[in-house]
């Protein structure tokens, strides 16, 4: 059986959200969309060692499940200031319904 699942999730400080598309070329537009309006909250430097209360992180997961069973997954993401939370959320919320 093939699925796919293509998805943008935000999360931190143990708080998540996401939101499902159609296709990756909708979820491909939002998410860029995103990355535009937020740049100036962008954290370029991706450490292992960051504290995790201090970054939103935003990501885009296209999951493609194949008829062999075999699972192809991408999952680009950035990190952004973490008082950008709820900014984000809501900025996600009223464009979503758009696609």
């Amino acid at each position: 059986m093939e699925g796919n699942i293509f998805s943008i999730e935000i999360i931190s400080q143990g708080k998540y959200e996401s939101w499902e598309f159609k296709n990756e070329e909708a979820r491909d537009e939002l998410f860029n969309k995103i990355l535009k309006r937020f740049n100036d909250y962008a954290i370029a430097d991706k450490n292992d060692d960051v504290d995790d209360s201090r970054i939103v992180q935003l990501s885009a997961t296209s999951l493609k499940i194949k008829e062999d069973g075999n699972v192809d997954q991408q999952v680009p993401y950035e990190w952004y200031e973490a008082d950008q939370f709820e900014q984000l959320l809501e900025f996600i919320n009223n464009e979503y319904p758009k696609y």
